[in-house]
């Protein structure tokens, strides 16, 4: 199906060899002979690419191009500049705006029509890989959430075969029982750390304002049982008047989430976790301090990486599945953040990470 284009240009020469061109070819055009009109087109009706001349008058090419990236409706739409210069910084320039593609003039009908068809094709196959994408996601998550019942079914009744009287006097049936329970709970927690990766949606940050130091107590309430079972003095140091960072708060919940599970993991029986905030430049930094062994600086280039095969162990017989901090790193940079780790000299591990404030 032919595509619709918004060819901005004030030369009606220019305008009318386009229109001739890519309206015999097929394709649905807009006009506009500036670029404020360019934006208050766009703000009705999304073409699925833009033509832009980058002399007007007027605000000009580079910075019409720039607002548009800027919205949420337009940022996705290819630009390709139209431009009358040769200059191999302007070329960079246009590029930095954000243009996909640019078409020198004079104006070549070939060359014109074999742009406009490859960047709308690219945006097609885009498109259609994002709407696969897609379903396989929802399928995954139906499918893996209709799994959680057998598997509970599983859980439970090799718990209640071990514990019949009968099961004292058979060993190879006690201990196999026993792998069943093991995988099959290892097999939910792999089910449930998938159904809790939500998939923040494209173009950076998140629009809330959230309160860490509100995140941190929920997190020290929810790990509270977790580290008396292994003795573990579990403390906060929340900076006061700490100004709200701009993130979706269930997401860097679960982040902030993670890294504590894990400092918990890999801490030993009486040792202390200390979570802690802090006002750094523009951003609110996160971290989770631990006593643990910390991380070979061999292995350090691993961290946050899935699967990473670590040497370090959980000190309490707990599970670990090599996708924490993979999910931590995913979590956060997709609201425009960063993550991190320093290793004291002293020992222990610091895991953290960063959010804007704006």
């Amino acid at each position: 199906m032919p595509g619709t284009i918004l060819i901005v240009d004030d030369t009606p020469a220019n305008l009318g060899v386009l229109v001739e061109t890519l309206g015999s070819a097929g394709y649905r055009l807009m006009v506009a002979e500036d670029g404020e009109e360019a934006l208050a087109q766009t703000q009705q009706t999304q073409p699925d690419l833009i033509l832009l001349d980058v002399m007007m008058p007027g605000i000009d090419g580079f910075e019409t191009c720039r607002r548009l990236k800027a919205r949420a409706k337009t940022r996705d739409i290819p630009v390709l500049f139209m431009t009358a210069l040769h200059e191999t910084a302007d070329k960079v320039k246009a590029f930095a705006a954000g243009g996909v593609d640019y078409i020198t003039k004079p104006i070549e009908h070939e060359e014109a029509l074999a742009r406009v068809r490859t960047h709308l094709t690219l945006r097609r196959l885009r498109r259609e890989l994002e709407d696969q994408l897609a379903l396989k996601e929802r399928f995954m998550r139906m499918a893996s959430h209709d799994l959680r019942n057998p598997l509970f079914l599983i859980l439970m009744a090799s718990d209640l075969a071990r514990r019949q009287p009968d099961a004292a006097v058979a060993p190879a049936l006690t201990k196999a029982l026993g792998e069943i329970t093991e995988s099959a709970s290892q097999m939910r927690r792999i089910i449930d750390t998938f159904l809790d990766l939500r998939m923040p949606t494209s173009g950076g940050a998140a629009g809330g304002r959230v309160d860490l130091n509100v995140l941190g107590q929920a997190v020290v309430r929810q790990h509270g049982p977790a580290a008396e079972r292994k003795q573990i003095a579990l403390t906060t140091d929340l900076a006061a008047g700490l100004p709200p960072a701009r993130c979706d708060a269930m997401l860097t919940f679960q982040a902030f989430t993670n890294l504590t599970s894990n400092a918990l993991k890999f801490t030993p029986f009486a040792g202390a976790v200390s979570l802690r905030t802090r006002l750094k430049d523009d951003h609110v930094r996160v971290e989770v301090h631990d006593s643990g062994p910390g991380v070979p600086a061999a292995e350090r280039a691993q961290l946050f990486q899935e699967h990473a095969r670590l040497s370090p162990r959980p000190t309490g017989g707990e599970e670990s599945n090599g996708l924490g901090l993979a999910i931590v790193k995913h979590l956060i940079e997709s609201q425009g953040g960063c993550v991190g780790a320093d290793f004291p000299a002293a020992s222990g591990s610091i895991f953290w990470f960063e959010l804007p404030v704006r």
